[in-house]
């Protein structure tokens, strides 16, 4: 192996080593073993060939390949990774009442299950108590990183808490998910303003019908989607789209046409039924409307 050659400044290899870092104690063996068994926090780009090629590398080089190869800003990552690391452990020394909260949500992010169950379980138990701190655990973007404690894993779960509490204060928390880059947990945080209910669809209609036109009305309109059977929705949605201004904004009126399935008023399908002829409606607009009016005669 041409050590003096081998890519250090290859982003994947800086990735592993700060993974290595951070998660493992600096330690390639404790690395590998957790990698060979497939526990959690394995990432899925890092292979293990990578792994002991580097394990030798270091060894070669007889020095810590991080100290080598890592910027200083890639360094000040893991000392904040570490540091959340450290604050979570402490929360386990000399428990209390008054840490309780705070334990279980350590629990959630620091499980090693992949289905934490009994973790969901006790921070639900707890009901409206622990809301505020699941939803700081949502708004706090390290724990989005797998290079933080969760393994970028930690946020979705709590949306999971979020959802089966239904508690109104995670609302717009809740509804900031909306548009993010993780379809996965995009596709949570709408179920659980869905399980929110009332509040939740009353919020997003208000968010919908507001001016001027922004991403926020978009991000409700495809919140308002999970709402489409509810024929205040539906309407609402309908009298939006009815705007040929309002047509011609895409994927808004997209999303705006599909949540309009629980159209009950007759006048109003057979007027929503019109836009495919109307020459005011963008083409693209057309296999959307289609489809919802097509789920009426079923």
């Amino acid at each position: 192996m041409d050590v003096e050659n081998f890519p250090l400044n290859d982003e994947t290899i800086h990735q592993i080593l700060m993974h290595r870092e951070i998660h493992f104690g600096g330690q390639f063996p404790f690395m590998i073993e957790y990698y060979e068994e497939g526990g959690k926090g394995v990432q899925r780009e890092f292979s293990l060939d990578m792994i002991r090629q580097l394990q030798q590398v270091e060894k070669k080089l007889g020095q810590n390949l991080a100290a080598v190869a890592l910027s200083g800003p890639e360094a000040e990552t893991i000392r904040q990774a570490k540091e959340i690391y450290d604050r979570l452990s402490s929360l386990y020394e000399n428990p209390s009442k008054e840490k309780h909260e705070a334990t279980l949500i350590a629990d959630l992010i620091l499980t090693e299950n992949e289905d934490p169950h009994s973790e969901i379980e006790a921070i639900v138990n707890e009901q409206a108590d622990i809301v505020p701190a699941l939803i700081q655990l949502i708004r706090s973007e390290e724990l989005y990183n797998p290079l933080f404690p969760g393994y970028g894993e930690a946020p979705h779960l709590a949306i999971q808490c979020l959802e089966r509490i239904g508690d109104e204060r995670a609302m717009l928390s809740l509804f900031e998910m909306i548009g993010r880059n993780d379809v996965f947990e995009e596709e949570s945080a709408l179920r659980a303003l869905q399980a929110i209910g009332e509040p939740a669809k009353d919020f997003l209609i208000k968010i919908v019908n507001s001016q001027p036109i922004t991403e926020d009305n978009e991000r409700a309109a495809i919140a308002l989607i999970h709402f489409k059977n509810d024929p205040i929705v539906a309407s609402t949605c309908f009298q939006l789209i009815l705007n040929p201004e309002t047509r011609k904004i895409t994927p808004l009126s997209t999303y705006l046409a599909l949540a309009c399935e629980g159209l009950e008023n007759r006048d109003e399908r057979e007027q929503f039924q019109k836009l495919l002829s109307d020459p005011t409606t963008p083409s693209i607009l057309e296999p959307d409307l289609k489809h919802v009016a097509n789920t009426w005669k079923k």
